[in-house]
């Protein structure tokens, strides 16, 4: 099998490559990459070793996506994958790697027959339906109703049926319209399709920022000693959002690449959950125990835009169609990237 991956320089990108690498070392694995994203170079030499292709463009580029070699299947890991993207710098830059990207791909793959994963983010859901969740202030965390009549909505999460009324920020609008334009493409041109909503993905060797890869963000300024600051919802740090190993969303990916698809079914959530969803609070109590430092923590009251105080990915309909389920917990990957930030401090300070 032929694999081609977008962004493969990028975190999800080259975890993606490795993990396929390591299952089936026949794959012809290779994937384009403008290198745009600081830090992302240091991942040639992994790709290198692994013996995957590649190849320097970007995918804003028609003709860049044109010159790519034919393949099966095509991973869309390419994105500027940050909500707050496009409100002080280039929304125009932002659409053009988010949306016309993604038309260029499909267009891709309409003429070469091969099957398209998008992988896309929970922020395509409504912010002020987010917002209006009649959440409980618990000590340490806001927690979701345990009994609700709101349409994909339960105490498990949020499920794919809840509302993508607008506004979704600029950057869940790019992906949503990605997700329609994936599914017409599959249903006109009848090649395989998967979405995947993906949660907030964490591991070790993360570009982690304030607005992308929170948890990363956090243990690193603790390896640096480096401020923090609890941001929006009165400065509490009980914001709530759940973990994602790339692994085990390597291992959704790698059923829906090996599944005969033959059911209307083509759009999932993929989050670790409720049993792997942290509050700031609760992530920094971890952070002190795990680099024996009482940090103080400062607090910025006011909230941003498209702040949220809880998302959980209820990943119900994966579980149920795939028997898929993560093998990290919150502790594993926490500790993962805490080891990481310790032996590669002179990398993450340039993140």
């Amino acid at each position: 099998m032929k694999i081609l991956i977008t962004g493969i320089a990028g975190f999800v990108g080259c975890n993606m490559a490795k993990y396929f690498k390591q299952h089936y070392a026949n794959y012809t694995i290779l994937g384009i990459d403008n290198l745009s994203r600081r830090g992302s170079e240091h991942n040639l030499k992994l790709l290198q070793n692994l013996n995957c292709q590649f190849i320097y463009g970007d995918i804003r580029a028609k003709e860049d996506v044109d010159s790519l070699p034919a393949c099966d299947w095509i991973i869309d890991c390419a994105a500027i994958p940050t909500v707050t993207a496009g409100i002080s710098d280039s929304s125009l830059a932002l659409i053009n790697n988010n949306l016309s990207g993604t038309i260029f791909i499909l267009e891709k793959c309409k003429r070469d027959g091969c099957g398209f994963i998008l992988l896309s983010t929970s922020r395509v859901y409504s912010i002020p339906a987010l917002n209006a969740i009649p959440i409980t202030n618990a000590h340490t965390r806001f927690e979701l109703p345990q009994i609700t009549n709101v349409q994909g909505l339960s105490a498990n999460g949020i499920a794919e049926n809840f509302s993508t009324t607008a506004p979704i920020s600029l950057y869940g609008a790019g992906k949503l319209a990605s997700e329609l334009l994936a599914l017409e493409y599959s249903y006109l041109f009848n090649f395989p399709v998967w979405i995947n909503r993906c949660g907030v993905i964490a591991g070790p060797g993360q570009f982690g920022k304030i607005d992308q890869g929170i948890f990363s963000y956090w243990i690193y300024k603790y390896a640096l000693h480096q401020p923090l600051s609890y941001m929006g919802f009165q400065g509490s740090g009980k914001q709530v959002r759940d973990m994602l190993h790339p692994y085990d969303l390597f291992t959704i990916i790698n059923a829906q690449l090996h599944m005969q698809q033959n059911n209307s079914t083509k759009l999932y959530n993929i989050g670790g959950g409720l049993q792997n969803a942290l509050s700031l609070f609760e992530l920094n109590e971890i952070c002190k125990e795990l680099f024996f430092e009482n940090k103080i923590i400062g607090s910025i009251p006011e909230n941003r835009p498209y702040d949220i105080p809880v998302y959980i990915s209820n990943a119900d309909l994966a579980k149920q169609h795939f028997n898929w389920s993560c093998s990290f917990d919150t502790i594993q990957i926490l500790k993962e990237i805490a080891s990481y930030a310790k032996n590669n401090k002179h990398l993450i300070a340039n993140f």
